[in-house]
């Protein structure tokens, strides 16, 4: 009986956790749209760590590494990361870290059209 108490327990915190997770990344001509899902509270001072590397024939060469303060709503939020991107193929690694811990991170590939 006390092992149950304890699990439910341990399951009311849990659930009160958040969960992040990346939605789609676009570039505008001037900056890259970053979205992030937030499906628990709403959380002050998280990290958004976004770097860019332009992918060639056989060598990566980085483009941007930028990491800022970000407040997470409930829902889909959308942040705006200032890069000038020439057409070409690139690599994108974004990490969202809350009280110094990664709670997502997703590498996507972006191709930018002459």
């Amino acid at each position: 009986m006390g092992f149950l108490i304890l699990a439910l327990a341990a399951l009311t915190v849990a659930a009160g956790c958040l969960s992040t997770g990346f939605g789609e990344v676009t570039y505008g001509g001037d900056a890259l749209q970053v979205r992030v899902e937030n499906t628990g509270r709403p959380v002050e001072n998280a990290v958004l760590q976004v770097t860019v590397t332009e992918v060639g024939a056989l060598e990566q060469h980085e483009i941007l590494s930028e990491a800022r303060y970000v407040n997470l709503a409930p829902g889909e939020n959308e942040y705006s990361v200032p890069v000038n991107l020439q057409p070409g193929t690139y690599r994108l690694f974004l990490t969202i870290f809350i009280d110094g811990e990664r709670k997502a991170s997703v590498i996507r590939d972006l191709e930018v059209a002459p």
